[in-house]
């Protein structure tokens, strides 16, 4: 079903609720289906007057314009039925009010508010029947005070699904949608096992809880997938989806080729999918001491990548519950002696595979750098360089040495032909910030904004911003450019070829924090850039320190603080000799092929030998 702008217009303006609220979902759905972009089956008609680089804008007003007026109306019930739905894509419903220019729903709060002076939203009062529509237009940008405690005394799951829906976003960078993250995490934590129906939830951006939190700032960020974690055994318990007794000699070995069986249960893993890039050479190398089987969506692989394994089984497009007992029984089935996921929280599956127990070894790689807290991963396969603290982890570290997990180069890179003449002493220094929108925050913008006002030469910045695509990349640019006004371009996600056009026209690059960079390493250095990093404790922001340290950038480039962060990128800026002599020493094709070149066997002979020591008495 697709969306048209004037008939919903037509239905909110004349209160024709559900025809309103079919027409809205259809916009929601559409945006979800399509990451963003509006997709073919929207339609609308923009003001002749109206100049094409302001048509998004407009429409996207008018749009919420049509939505305020929806939920202002008092006789509007918003069914079970649409409650369950429309919940589920409340970002993109953030989003359309984010790009427009209300910013924000807060002014539709004001027809809802029971006090006498409706505009003093600091005293926001509501009937119990108006708490739905208030959970709806409470946005990551509202400035409404959110009183968690107070919305928890009268609907726990109300509360607990708006806080799910605020963090579900893949945009949070703005100052009041990073606070209420920061607010959120540690509130949720302690009351979400509270719930008693995890079900009861909005499913479908529950595993973006358990991912985005790697985004926040809180030190205890990851705590909340205990929480999470124990709703989904609760769960699993309910559906008899229980952990198999396998003690490591009761399990029958597989005896095709005389070796055990790893089962590799995964999530993206295209051929042009970063986890192939970083994780492949290693689960090919496995198959000298396993009987490596595969297991993933149809649409999440392709025919290059199932040659990684000695077997592919396509996981079925059933419930949860379904798929988890799919790839149990060929566990059990197979006799596997080994799980092991690349990644865990992409995806749900894996989010939930983590709480079960299907061989008597289960490893995870840090595809999404973070630990799981939970009970059935045992270890966690990363390299020793990577590993800031190991407090950070719930699992036990399987460390490979720095080369044990050799990358693949891309494809699309080997044709590209790039020019590595640099300007010797630029006007215009230009800053290459390679980034997806999750990675951005305040924190990170303003030490770009320090930069940019304390650097004695002219800088500008190039931010190239995976996922900035369709709606999402004007709210994008609209928060960078708060901090960084003219003085920065705000690439929306681009083709592979076309943003290694835009980093080889930069002088250098600086990495976002404290969720740092792998490929765009990668892609800077293979262009010939260097550039500064900030490290710390969590993997995901040391492991930038340990491909810095590996390309031999020296110690100074590697900041401990902010402070230092500003205070290197500036005297990266404005020494262009320094700069030139440091990128011929340690960027240029050549120089990442020390990522690219390992014993990329290791990873199998330790799993085999903790393995066999499970096997002795």
């Amino acid at each position: 079903m697709g969306f048209n702008l004037e008939k919903f217009e037509a239905f909110a303006y004349s209160r024709n609720h559900e025809a309103g609220m079919r027409e809205l979902l259809a916009l929601l759905e559409g945006l979800d289906q399509n990451y963003g972009y509006v997709g073919s089956q929207f339609e609308a008609q923009p003001l002749q007057s109206v100049a094409q680089q302001e048509e998004n804008r407009h429409l996207m007003t008018r749009i919420a314009a049509a939505i305020s007026c929806f939920f202002a109306d008092k006789e509007l019930r918003i069914s079970f039925e649409w409650q369950s739905r429309i919940l589920n894509y409340h970002r993109w419903l953030s989003l359309i009010f984010s790009v427009s220019s209300f910013h924000n729903a807060d002014h539709v709060m004001r027809s809802l508010n029971l006090q006498e002076n409706q505009s003093d939203l600091s005293r926001l009062e509501l009937a119990k029947e108006d708490l739905f529509k208030f959970a709806l237009l409470y946005m990551p940008d509202s400035e409404v005070p959110l009183d968690l405690d107070a919305l928890w005394e009268a609907d726990k799951v109300l509360a607990a699904s708006l806080c799910l829906v605020l963090i579900s976003p893949r945009f949070l960078g703005s100052p009041l949608a990073h606070s209420k993250r920061e607010q959120i995490l540690p509130w949720l934590t302690k009351r979400l096992v509270e719930i008693e129906d995890l079900e009861s939830l909005p499913m479908g951006v529950l595993h973006d809880l358990y991912m985005h939190c790697s985004y926040a700032d809180n030190h205890k960020k990851h705590d909340i997938k205990r929480s999470i974690n124990a709703l989904i055994c609760k769960k699993l318990n309910q559906h008899n989806l229980l952990d198999f007794d396998l003690s490591i000699n009761n399990v029958q070995v597989h005896d095709l080729n005389n070796k055990p069986v790893m089962l590799v249960v995964l999530e993206w893993f295209g051929s042009a999918h970063s986890i192939y890039r970083t994780h492949s050479l290693t689960i090919e190398s496995a198959r000298q001491h396993f009987y490596v089987i595969g297991m993933a969506y149809e649409q999440c692989v392709d025919e290059t990548t199932r040659q990684v394994f000695d077997e592919f089984v396509v996981i079925k497009a059933n419930s949860m519950p379904e798929q988890l007992r799919q790839i149990q029984n060929l566990a059990r089935d197979k006799g596997a002696k080994v799980c092991y996921m690349p990644s865990v929280g992409m995806f749900p599956l894996t989010m939930w595979l983590a709480n079960l127990r299907i061989a008597p070894m289960q490893l995870m790689a840090l595809g999404h750098p973070a630990t799981t807290h939970a009970h059935a991963i045992d270890y966690v396969v990363v390299e020793e360089d990577y590993v800031g603290s190991e407090e950070c982890f719930s699992e036990r570290l399987l460390k490979l040495p720095k080369d044990g997990m050799p990358y693949r180069p891309s494809a699309a890179a080997l044709p590209l032909n790039l020019d590595l003449d640099r300007v010797q002493k630029p006007t215009l220094v230009q800053i290459a910030v390679c980034s997806t929108t999750m990675k951005l925050n305040p924190g990170f913008l303003q030490a770009c904004a320090l930069i940019s006002q304390r650097a004695k030469v002219p800088i500008h910045f190039q931010f190239l911003i995976g996922q900035a695509q369709g709606i999402i990349h004007p709210y994008v640019e609209r928060v960078v450019k708060s901090y960084l006004g003219d003085g920065v371009t705000v690439h929306p996600h681009q083709a592979y070829a076309e943003y290694m056009k835009v980093i080889n026209q930069c002088d250098l690059f600086i990495n976002p924090f404290p969720f740092g960079n792998t490929n765009g390493i990668i892609d800077t250095v293979s262009a010939g850039l260097v550039g500064i990093c900030k490290t710390g404790q969590e993997v995901h922001e040391h492991i930038d320190q340990g491909l810095f340290e590996r390309l031999g950038f020296p110690n100074w480039m590697i900041a401990k603080s902010v402070d230092q962060y500003v205070e290197a990128a500036i005297r990266l800026v404005e020494n262009h000799e320094e700069r030139i002599v440091l990128s011929k020493l340690h960027a240029g094709p050549g120089a990442t092929n020390i990522i690219f070149n390992g014993r990329a066997h290791i990873m199998g002979e330790l799993i085999y030998e903790k393995l066999n020591e499970m096997s002795c008495p």
